[in-house]
């Protein structure tokens, strides 16, 4: 997480030892299912080998057996017990990053939130479940605040993903008004669900998991208003958001986790 999602990360270090260790499990598992999917070196065979030994030891797992094949097989263990994270939302994510190895074209904007929807939103929903809101109506929200999470890395990274020969903006849409219309459409829905984050947060616990849930959203919405800046030019470079601008939402948010939040449901 330090390394390849330092604003999750960072939003992270205030929760309790037991949800923050919840957190890096399951990122632990998700991460081990992105790379296979995403790094160079294995074949295809072995890719898809890779994924059944996943879903294997995920099975071990909730059967109550050992999975010390895979890194993160303990740590996960440990989640399940403690919190009511889906198995079907694990599964979901396993097999939306599995998809990548045969991508399909993405045409519309209902297949890019199907495909978010299975790769992040999926996040959320565990998430949420950790933090401390598992009811049908927080998990939706959580789904949505997923999916935003995802149009954002969508935005972040087009010209990377485009070199790598993937495109995630929906082809018709791109072919009837342009890129650039697109990525700006698609700022917008992120932004939209982004305020799932301060209705979410006044259902869980304040014991780190309102700033961890408002930080978060904050500090993503922070890359779209800066591939905004950069006039959605993919080819400006990867937005980030600079550390003193991070560290002034993360303070922003602070103030909002422990203010305001009585009348929110």
């Amino acid at each position: 997480m330090r390394v390849h999602a330092k604003s999750f990360y960072f939003s992270t270090r205030v929760l309790p030892r037991a949800k923050r260790e919840a957190v890096e499990a399951l990122y632990g598992l998700f991460r081990s299912a992105d790379d296979l999917a995403d790094e160079p070196g294995p074949t295809p065979e072995e890719r898809r080998a890779g994924f059944a030994a996943i879903r294997a030891s995920v099975a071990a797992i909730v059967r109550g057996e050992d999975a010390s094949d895979a890194p993160w097989g303990a740590a996960v263990a440990r989640a399940l017990a403690r919190f009511p994270i889906a198995i079907d939302d694990i599964l979901a994510l396993v097999a939306g990053c599995e998809s990548d190895l045969d991508p399909q074209p993405i045409a519309t904007y209902a297949e890019l939130e199907r495909y978010a929807r299975a790769v992040a939103g999926t996040v959320g929903r565990c998430s949420m479940a950790i933090l401390g809101a598992s009811d049908d109506d927080s998990l939706a929200r959580g789904e949505r605040l997923g999916i935003a999470m995802q149009y954002t890395n969508v935005l972040r990274d087009v010209a990377e993903d485009e070199r790598n020969g993937r495109i995630y903006l929906p082809e018709r849409e791109v072919e009837r008004v342009g890129r650039r219309e697109v990525m700006r459409a698609l700022a917008e829905l992120a932004r939209n669900d982004y305020r799932e984050a301060r209705v979410l947060a006044a259902r869980v616990p304040n014991d780190g998991s309102r700033w961890a849930l408002l930080a978060t959203a904050d500090i993503y919405g922070g890359i779209i208003d800066e591939v905004e800046r950069r006039g959605f030019h993919p080819e400006a470079g990867r937005a980030v958001v600079p550390t003193p601008a991070k560290l002034a939402r993360a303070a922003r948010c602070w103030v909002r986790a422990y203010t305001g939040f009585a009348s929110m449901k």
